[in-house]
């Protein structure tokens, strides 16, 4: 029974990788999860081998089985031993993970065909590089929010005037004209029919001590 060195890297970062041994006769799911653990990826998303040749061209296809709803006419990782798909000393093969997502893809490529020995397989037995985070991390500047500054600057039109009369000088007699009240507000303070008689002309109506000249 041989063991298969196989070396994997990333397809655009070759200086991650890892070296993985395997059995011969363990299968591409034994492989598919102990590359995963290699890279501390969380195994949550479909994944495939392609055969491959020289150039990286990827062939036929073992996928992983998610689903036994889902099984349909193919190879499978579960049930494809490595061997089956060895045809060249330095055999090549495409992985490729969350393909609707990132889309990781690594290159898997035979490096040594060893004797068996009395070792748990399958093992790491060299890592080189840290793995990329699987998931990139989400940054304040990538959420995109209402941009309540520009309705704030539209309100400040209106609110931070009527503010500014009660509030400059506080403590103080105000000089400027006195704010509008509702309707409701006016009664509370007994001004009822202030305020009908302004509702009436459409103006604001006049202070109470407009009325000290006619008193007179």
């Amino acid at each position: 029974m041989a063991v298969y060195r196989f070396k994997v890297y990333f397809e655009d970062d070759e200086s991650v990788w890892r070296e993985i041994e395997i059995k011969s006769t363990q299968t591409f799911e034994d492989l598919h999860n102990t590359i995963q653990n290699a890279i501390k990826f969380d195994d949550a998303h479909s994944a495939s081998f392609y055969v491959s040749n020289d150039t990286w061209r990827k062939g036929k296809e073992v996928r992983i089985l998610r689903s036994r709803k889902a099984l349909q006419k193919g190879l499978w990782m579960h049930e494809t031993k490595i061997a089956s798909l060895i045809d060249d000393p330095h055999q090549k093969f495409v992985y490729e993970f969350d393909p609707e997502g990132p889309c990781w893809t690594l290159h898997v490529e035979l490096a040594k065909i060893l004797p068996d020995s009395p070792v748990d397989y399958p093992r790491i037995s060299k890592s080189n590089g840290n793995a990329p985070a699987q998931y990139r991390a989400t940054l304040p500047t990538d959420v995109v929010e209402e941009d309540d500054d520009i309705l704030l600057e539209e309100d400040d039109k209106y609110v931070h005037k009527v503010t500014e009369q009660y509030h400059e000088g506080e403590g103080e007699e105000s000089e400027g004209p006195m704010p509008l009240r509702t309707k409701s507000e006016a009664e509370e303070l007994g001004e009822g029919d202030a305020v009908e008689e302004e509702e009436e002309s459409g103006g604001e109506f006049e202070e109470e001590g407009s009325f000290e000249e006619e008193d007179i």
